[in-house]
């Protein structure tokens, strides 16, 4: 493991999040003292807590791929909606279709 700078309380280190460990760590002071840097609730709580942020890490990876699956799947919808509207727009009855779906819409 390679050591990364700390800093101090006086002169604290610039950190960004791929700076910053990505779970909990342990490390040993430099007076020998066996230290946490904690990154997940349960060991902010109990350092002997079982660690979770390879759950949490699972966790979110699968919530960004969900979020990537509703983006798409509402930048298909609002692509067919614009087309629908177009056709709707463009057709000779377009009043009477829009009543029609107010009607059935229930406005």
């Amino acid at each position: 493991m390679t050591h990364t700078p700390t800093g101090t309380h006086e002169e604290p280190i610039a950190t960004t999040p791929d700076t910053l460990p990505s779970r909990c760590i342990w490390f040993t002071a430099p007076d020998g003292t066996l230290c946490l840097a904690p990154s997940c609730m349960a060991r902010i709580q109990d350092p002997d807590a079982e660690c979770l942020c390879d759950t949490l890490t699972a966790r979110h990876t699968r919530l960004k791929q969900r979020m990537r699956e509703l983006k798409e799947r509402h930048r298909y919808a609002d692509t067919w909606w614009h087309a629908l509207r177009a056709a709707v727009d463009a057709h000779p009855d377009k009043q009477t279709i829009l009543a029609d779906t107010q009607r059935r819409f229930g406005r």
